[in-house]
């Protein structure tokens, strides 16, 4: 199969839904957040033909969780269409790449981004109790830099930066490796917290 303007990728399972228990193996009803289940990630049988994206047959494609949702871009046989829009984010579902040796490249005008959590100090009555936990999380609307694409550095953003966002535009997936990151277009990025 030969994609010409998007990526075809392998995605045997859609879904994580098995947990292992000590030697038994139970299954997740994924209906009531199925968000938290999806699988993003996909081996890439074809990247686009007409167009240089770095990506080689067999790299792992990070993509948007609509990808395995949208009947239209199944093929059939564990293979799915992901729509590549090299200019603009908004329009591109192939979000990033893991090449062979290991190293993750970011597409189009998306960044990954690690959460931040800023915990709200313990609220203690003049008696004593307590009736907020330091572990509470403050709606928060900042994130460090994990991975910037060519466009964010330019801007002068690196590694480690924290940023503030437009709000709710923060999605939370889960890579390859276990890890959590939010995925985030630049033009969702509102300010650099100065250090």
């Amino acid at each position: 199969m030969r994609a010409l303007r998007h990526f075809v990728v392998e995605i045997p399972e859609t879904h994580s839904d098995k947990l292992k228990l000590g030697d038994k193996e139970i299954y997740i009803d994924t209906r009531f957040n199925e968000f938290d289940h999806r699988i993003c990630y996909g081996t890439v049988v074809s990247p686009p033909e007409l167009l240089d994206t770095g990506v080689s047959k067999g790299d792992t494609l990070f993509f948007h969780h609509h990808v395995t949702m949208n009947k239209s871009l199944s093929l059939g046989d564990d293979m799915y269409v992901v729509i590549y829009d090299e200019h603009h984010a908004q329009g591109s579902h192939a979000i990033a790449y893991r090449d062979s040796e290991g190293e993750l490249k970011m597409l189009s005008g998306w960044v990954f981004l690690h959460p931040t959590e800023e915990k709200t100090p313990d609220s203690v009555t003049d008696s004593g109790i307590i009736y907020e936990l330091g572990t509470n999380k403050k709606e928060n609307q900042t994130a460090s830099v994990f991975m910037p694409n060519e466009e964010l550095i330019a801007q002068g953003v690196k590694v480690g930066d924290v940023i503030g966002y437009d709000k709710d535009s923060d999605y939370k997936m889960k890579l390859d490796d276990g890890s959590i990151v939010y995925r985030m277009r630049v033009s969702d990025i509102a300010y650099v917290v100065p250090d």
